[in-house]
């Protein structure tokens, strides 16, 4: 009884946080996992209530529950690894940092990208001869590129526009970094510029494009929403090493 009342207490929570992740309107669809954790959290109460799992031949039970715990046990530490990353501060005096995109909205930068542009304004003041790639090209939820839309927000904040470079094609992280890397003479020491969450994966992609050696330069983020987060970056992380 007392373990289907904490299944249906965590599948509550998971719709609730489900709502909450859609209302912010990211143009990601990712909150839907969380939708079907409480599904799933659901079933499981209802089998436990009516005994379909004892109608299961054990072997399947065990089956079941081995895989249950070793993806959980992989995510944690995945996600214990993404968030210990780099808390270190960034090397001085690089010659280009690179700011990966986030949405724009029609007010500004979101508060995810925010945190990054915040970061990078901050190094650009304490280092001045730092040069800043802005990357990130225009959605079909944005009415301006990312890169357009960054570049405003460190100007309106005092950073000089002739230290600004545009990277305005790119769609995803691997395609910020692949066009950045484009952008910086070869041999450049380079700084890269993501929320916490994000960092890790962003500098394993780094490496994958050839740009090795940059350094992380770690950026914020909202705590409501972590959770969502680096849950959605340990997937993707598993996705990129796989495929």
């Amino acid at each position: 009884m007392i373990v289907r009342i904490v299944l249906y207490a965590l599948a509550a929570l998971s719709f609730f946080y489900s709502f909450m992740i859609m209302r912010v309107r990211t143009g990601s669809h990712f909150y839907i996992i969380w939708s079907v954790i409480g599904v799933i959290l659901v079933a499981v109460g209802v089998g436990l209530r009516t005994g379909f799992f004892k109608k299961l031949p054990k072997e399947i039970n065990i089956v079941l529950l081995a895989g249950t715990v070793c993806f959980i046990l992989l995510i944690a530490g995945i996600i214990i690894r993404l968030a210990t990353y780099s808390a270190n501060e960034p090397e001085k005096n690089l010659d280009y940092i690179i700011v990966l995109g986030a949405q724009v909205k029609k007010e500004g930068p979101s508060v995810v990208l925010k945190y990054r542009l915040d970061a990078a304004k901050e190094y650009l003041e304490e280092n001045p001869d730092t040069k800043c790639v802005v990357s990130g090209g225009k959605g079909t939820n944005e009415i301006v590129s990312e890169a357009e839309g960054m570049r405003e927000y460190l100007v309106a904040n005092g950073i000089a526009p002739e230290r600004i470079i545009l990277e305005d094609r790119s769609t995803d992280t691997d395609e910020n970094i692949r066009f950045s890397k484009e952008l910086i003479p070869e041999g450049s020491s380079i700084g890269l510029v993501t929320n916490d969450f994000h960092l890790f994966r962003a500098v394993y992609l780094c490496e994958k494009h050839g740009l090795s050696g940059v350094r992380p330069i770690r950026a914020g983020s909202e705590a409501f929403y972590r959770p969502n987060n680096y849950f959605r970056e340990a997937l993707a992380l598993i996705k990129n090493i796989i495929f």
